[in-house]
C-alpha cells in the first residue's frame, strides 16, 4: 500500500471520526438532559463535601465504562500529546536545521506515565505512521521507518528506568538539588544516548550510511583522521583475537556506537528535560496517579494490552523493513524480527508474572473514581463549557466542508488529508490544553 492509498483511507477515517465525535456529542448532550436530576444530587453531595453515595457511582463503576473513560480521558490523552510532541520536534529541528532531533520527547513523556510499552507503543506510532504520512521532506519511507528500532528501544529504556524506586523518589520533592538533576540527565539522557545508539548503529549498517558531524573542516579533517587510527587498532586487535573478518566488523561497529552516541547524547538530554517538564507542569494529576500511585501508593503495572497492541502495529512495519530491498532485509532480517523477540519475551513475563484480572480492575476502578473526582467540578465550569462547544461546532463545519471537497477540488485526497490533519491537530492541542490546565486546577483545589 502506497502513501497515496493511505492518505486517502485517512482522509476516509477522518471524516468517519469527525461524525462519530458529532454523534458522541449529541449523544452525550441527551444524556446530560435525561440525567439533570442525577446531576443535581451530585453537585449537592460535591458541595456538602460529603463522601460520593454508593448510589452515584454503582452505575459508573461498571467495567465498560471505567475502562472506556480510562482509555478516553489517560491513554487517549498521554498518547496522543506523546505523538503531538515527537512531530512537532521533528517539524522544529528540519526547520531550524538544529543538531537537536527531539522527535523522541513525546516517546519519553509516555514512558514515563504509562510504562515500556506503552512507551514503545507512541515511538512506533509516531515513527511508523504520523512522522512517515506528515514528513515534509521527500523520501519519508527510507528516512523514518528503519529508525522505529531506536526510537522503540528508547521508550522501552525509559520507561523501565521509571518504574524504578529512585525516579519516583526524585520526583517527590520540588526542592530536589542540583546533583540530583544531574543525575537524572546523565541516567536517562547520557546512558539513554549510549542505549539507543546501539539499534542505530545497526540500522546505520543497514542502510550503508556513515556517521556525520557537521564541523568545522580542519576539526572534521583531524578528527576523521583519528578515528581512523583508531579503528585500525581496535580492528587489528580484534582480528587477532576472533578472527579478520569479525574483527574488521566489530571495529568498524565499536567506533561508529561511539560515534552515534556522542552525536546522541544533546539529543536525548534535551528531550527527557522537556518530556520531564511536561510531565511536572502540564500532567501533575498523571503524575500523582500513574507515578506516584495515588493515595495507596500502588503505581501502575503492565498488562499484556500494551505488547499486544505493540505487536500489530509493528506488523506492517516489519513486513516493509524485511521485503523491501533498500533496508537490506535479507541480510539485516534478524536485526528487523529482534522487536518480535522483546514482544514474545514480555508477553510471556506478564502472563507469569503480571497482574490478575481482578487487581487491574480494582486499581483502574480506584483511579476512575479519583479522575471522576477531581476533574468534575472542573468540566462544569463554564470556559471549558464554552471550549467544548466551540470544538463541537468546529466539527460540524469540518465535515460540512469535507463533503463540498470533491466538488471543488481535483486533489481531493491529499487536499482533504492535509485539511483534516490542520483542524484535528489544532483541535487536538486545544483539548489537550484543556486537559493541562483541569488538572493543575484540580491539584491546586486539592492542596487548599
Amino acid at each position: 500500500m502506497n502513501q497515496e492509498s493511505i492518505m486517502l483511507a485517512g482522509t476516509v477515517a477522518a471524516f468517519l471520526a469527525a461524525l462519530v465525535s458529532i454523534l458522541d456529542k449529541l449523544l452525550s448532550l441527551q444524556g446530560r438532559l435525561h440525567s439533570a436530576k442525577e446531576q443535581k444530587e451530585e453537585l449537592a453531595a460535591e458541595r456538602s463535601r460529603a463522601e460520593p453515595s454508593t448510589r452515584a457511582y454503582r452505575p459508573k463503576s461498571r467495567v465498560f465504562y471505567v475502562s472506556s473513560y480510562l482509555l478516553l480521558y489517560e491513554v487517549t490523552v498521554i498518547v496522543a500529546a506523546g505523538n503531538l510532541l515527537n512531530y512537532l520536534g521533528l517539524v522544529l529541528s528540519l526547520r531550524l536545521e538544529s543538531i537537536l532531533y527531539l522527535d523522541m520527547t513525546g516517546t519519553a513523556l509516555a514512558a514515563f506515565l504509562l510504562g515500556p510499552w506503552w512507551g514503545a507503543f507512541v515511538a512506533l506510532l509516531s515513527n511508523s505512521l504520523v512522522n512517515w504520512l506528515l514528513y515534509p521532506e521527500p523520501g519519508a519511507d527510507v528516512i523514518i521507518f528503519p529508525w522505529s528500532l531506536v526510537n522503540m528501544t528508547g521508550g522501552l529504556f525509559w520507561g523501565f528506568m521509571a518504574r524504578r524506586a529512585a525516579f519516583r523518589k526524585y520526583l517527590r520533592t520540588g526542592r530536589t538539588a542540583a546533583f540530583s538533576h544531574v543525575r537524572y540527565l546523565l541516567m536517562f539522557g547520557v546512558l539513554g544516548a549510549f542505549v539507543v545508539s546501539v539499534p542505530g548503529t545497526f540500522v546505520q549498517a543497514a542502510l550503508s550510511e556513515q556517521t556525520v558531524f557537521a564541523l568545522n573542516p580542519e576539526v572534521a579533517h583531524t578528527l576523521e583522521r583519528m578515528i581512523a587510527e583508531k579503528q585500525a587498532a581496535i580492528q587489528s586487535y580484534l582480528g587477532a583475537l576472533l578472527g579478520v573478518t569479525w574483527g574488521d566488523n566489530l571495529g568498524w561497529f565499536i567506533l561508529n556506537w561511539l560515534q552515534n552516541a556522542l552525536r546522541y547524547i544533546p539529543d536525548k538530554t534535551i528531550s527527557v528535560a522537556i518530556a520531564l517538564a511536561v510531565l511536572k507542569y502540564g500532567f501533575p494529576l498523571f503524575e500523582r496517579e500513574l507515578i506516584h500511585g495515588g493515595p495507596d501508593k500502588h503505581r501502575i503495572r503492565d498488562t499484556r494490552v500494551a505488547p499486544l497492541l505493540l505487536a500489530c502495529l509493528y506488523v506492517p512495519s516489519f513486513n516493509m523493513l524485511l521485503l523491501t530491498e533498500q533496508y537490506a532485509g535479507d541480510q539485516y532480517w534478524l536485526l528487523w524480527s529482534a522487536p518480535w523477540l522483546i514482544i514474545v519475551g514480555g508477553l510471556v513475563a506478564l502472563w507469569r508474572w503480571g497482574p490478575s484480572e481482578n487487581a487491574v480492575r480494582q486499581a483502574c476502578l480506584s483511579r476512575y473514581e479519583r479522575y471522576y473526582r477531581a476533574l468534575k467540578p472542573i468540566e462544569r465550569e463554564p470556559s471549558n463549557e464554552f471550549c467544548r462547544r466551540l470544538m463541537f461546532a468546529t466539527l460540524i463545519v469540518s465535515a460540512f466542508f469535507a463533503l463540498c471537497l470533491p466538488i471543488l477540488l481535483v486533489d481531493f485526497s491529499r487536499v482533504a488529508f492535509n485539511f483534516f490533519c490542520v483542524v484535528y491537530g489544532f483541535l487536538l492541542a486545544v483539548h489537550l490544553i484543556r486537559v493541562v490546565i483541569a488538572q493543575n486546577l484540580s491539584i491546586e483545589r486539592a492542596d487548599e
